[in-house]
């Protein structure tokens, strides 16, 4: 069974997710035995003798010992730029729904913080039908969505709209990637290069597929997935630079050849590939690297690559350093 993701702040690197697994069982048999302390019978105590109160036991770490500890709600932990999925807690919710119910799940879960109007949502889903019938076709998805939820209360509606909200926190790799992007542009500002790496990678790593597919009809979930995705076309341009200029080529490398995956036309991430590649004792692949770039533009733009990428080109070819 898959487990929801959770990724602290100040991790990076390959080793992230076995760090992240590790962690998570710690902590889960940490409260555990914390449970089990807290609610273990106690010992009896020794037997007075005549005319002797009986001792009081003394409250474990201060806390009062009738007093049992409760339970954290369970976490809600929403997963979108991997697939699509939710858990509660441990439990996956099974067969979540398709079609319009599913995008309106994902489009309150990106908007969670605040509740969306009925009007909102049917002209947002349903823009060229009549109010009437855009408000019954909101009233049916929205029956199907609190069926598929398995929970009703999940699904909250009052005076000012509808909103996804769980009984404890909510996770959301979204929110987390957002976050991580703007604390690597706050660490870099702070001239904490360094820092801001370690913000980058993670927010690389937490973006691992687009929020929609190609074949997604509703326009809002394609613009917020452009959206996410020029972000992280940001994020790829900035660690690729933090990696050439910390020394880190090959980090540099396998930055720049996932921004690439991004924009085949980038001429300048075709330049830090081959500078990378050159630096390395690699002058071939910087070559072909050369070659790639001018295909990709020929094929794309119609175009010839930029004179400075191909005056690069003819220094790496005479072996002059870069």
């Amino acid at each position: 069974m898959s487990t929801p993701p959770m990724w602290p702040a100040a991790l990076a690197g390959p080793e992230l997710a076995d760090m992240l697994a590790a962690t998570r069982q710690l902590l889960g048999a940490w409260d555990a035995t914390l449970s089990r302390w807290n609610t273990a019978p106690r010992p009896p105590p020794a037997p007075a003798t005549p005319g002797e109160r009986p001792p009081r036991l003394p409250a474990r770490d201060g806390l009062a010992s009738a007093a049992p500890v409760q339970p954290a709600p369970p976490v809600l932990s929403v997963q979108m730029l991997d697939g699509f999925q939710i858990w509660i807690g441990e439990r996956p919710l099974q067969d979540l729904p398709h079609g319009k119910a599913r995008a309106l799940l994902m489009w309150l879960l990106l908007h969670r913080r605040r509740p969306l109007a009925r009007q909102r949502l049917a002209g947002l889903f349903w823009p060229e039908a009549e109010a009437a019938a855009a408000r019954n076709s909101l009233n049916v998805t929205l029956h199907r969505l609190r069926r598929a939820l398995g929970d009703p209360a999940l699904l909250r509606h009052d005076d000012q709209g509808y909103r996804i909200a769980g009984d404890g926190e909510t996770w959301i790799d979204v929110e987390h990637f957002e976050q991580q992007a703007a604390l690597g542009e706050a660490a870099e500002q702070a001239g904490r290069p360094d820092a801001a790496a370690g913000h980058y990678e993670i927010a690389a790593t937490l973006y691992r597929t687009d929020l929609v597919d190609e074949n997604e009809t509703e326009r809002a979930l394609q613009m917020h997935a452009q959206t996410l995705r020029d972000r992280l076309n940001q994020v790829l341009e900035r660690l690729s630079d933090l990696r050439e200029g910390s020394g880190d080529l090959h980090g540099c490398v396998r930055a720049t050849q996932r921004h690439l995956g991004l924009d085949e036309c980038n001429e300048a991430a075709h330049a830090r590939l081959m500078r990378c590649y050159a630096r390395l004792g690699q002058p071939q692949l910087a070559e072909r690297q050369y070659r790639q770039c001018v295909g990709a533009l020929r094929r794309q733009l119609d175009l010839p690559p930029g004179e400075a990428l191909t005056a690069l080109y003819r220094r790496i070819g005479r072996r002059e350093p870069v």
